[in-house]
C-alpha cells in the first residue's frame, strides 16, 4: 500500500510531467495544424507525421531522462523511438481511412504502438516499470481509440470536432503519455545526501558500548 506522501508525489510527478506534454502537444499542433485535414484527404505530407515525434523527444522524454540522470545512450534511443514511431503511427492511423469509411481500430492500434515503443524503450528495467509501461499503453490506445471515434462520428454527422479534433486528440495523447512516463521514473538521488535518520550509519554508532564495570542489579 501507498503511503499519502507517496500518492502525492507521483500526483506531483504526473502533474508535472503532464504540463510538459501539453506544451508538446501544442506546439506539436501547432506545427501541423494546417496538415491535419490534409490527412483526412489522403494528401500525405512530411511535417505532420516528423514533428510531433521530434518535439515530443524534445520537450519531454530529453528533460525527464536528464532529470532522472540517465545515460546518454537512453535518452538517445528514446528520443530516436519516439522520432521514429510517431511517423509510423500517424500512416497506420491514417490508413484506416478510406471510401468505405474509417477504421477506430487503427486508430487504437496507432496509439498502443506510440505508447508501447516509448514506454518499452523509456522504462525498461526501471523500478516498477512493467506497472507504468502497462498503465501508459492503456492510456495511449484509449485515447488513439477516442481519436478514431471522434472523427468517425464527425463522418456520420454526429456531433464532434471534425478534423479539428484530431489535433485535440494528439495534445491529449501526449499529455497523458507524457504524465505516465514521468511517473514511472525516479530522480537521481543526490550525491553527498546526509543519512537518513535510523540509517546505516547511526545504527552502527548505536550498538558501541560504554567501557565500565557492569551494573549491580
Amino acid at each position: 500500500m501507498l503511503g499519502v506522501n507517496s500518492v502525492r508525489k507521483l500526483f506531483s510527478l504526473a502533474v508535472r510531467w503532464g504540463l510538459l506534454g501539453l506544451v508538446s502537444g501544442l506546439l506539436s499542433c501547432a506545427m501541423t495544424q494546417s496538415s491535419i485535414i490534409y490527412v483526412v484527404r489522403e494528401q500525405k505530407t512530411l511535417d505532420h507525421i516528423v514533428w510531433p515525434g521530434i518535439v515530443f523527444a524534445l520537450v519531454v522524454l530529453l528533460p525527464i531522462s536528464r532529470w532522472a540522470g540517465d545515460g546518454w545512450l537512453r535518452t538517445a534511443a528514446a528520443m530516436i523511438a519516439s522520432s521514429a514511431v510517431y511517423p509510423i503511427s500517424w500512416q497506420i492511423a491514417a490508413s484506416g481511412i478510406g471510401p468505405s469509411g474509417l477504421s477506430i481500430s487503427a486508430f487504437a492500434f496507432a496509439g498502443f504502438l506510440g505508447s508501447s515503443v516509448l514506454a518499452s524503450v523509456f522504462l525498461f528495467r526501471r523500478p516498477c516499470w512493467v506497472r507504468a509501461a502497462c498503465a501508459t499503453v492503456v492510456l495511449g490506445t484509449v485515447v488513439g481509440w477516442l481519436m478514431g471515434a471522434n472523427l468517425l462520428a464527425g463522418m456520420k454527422g454526429l456531433p464532434s470536432d471534425g478534423p479539428l479534433g484530431l489535433g485535440v486528440f494528439m495534445v491529449v495523447w501526449q499529455t497523458v503519455v507524457a504524465a505516465s512516463l514521468g511517473r514511472g521514473v525516479q530522480a537521481r538521488p543526490k550525491r553527498g545526501a546526509a543519512p537518513k535518520m535510523g540509517g546505516p550509519a547511526e545504527t552502527v554508532g548505536s550498538s558501541e558500548t560504554t567501557e565500565g564495570p557492569p551494573s549491580v542489579s
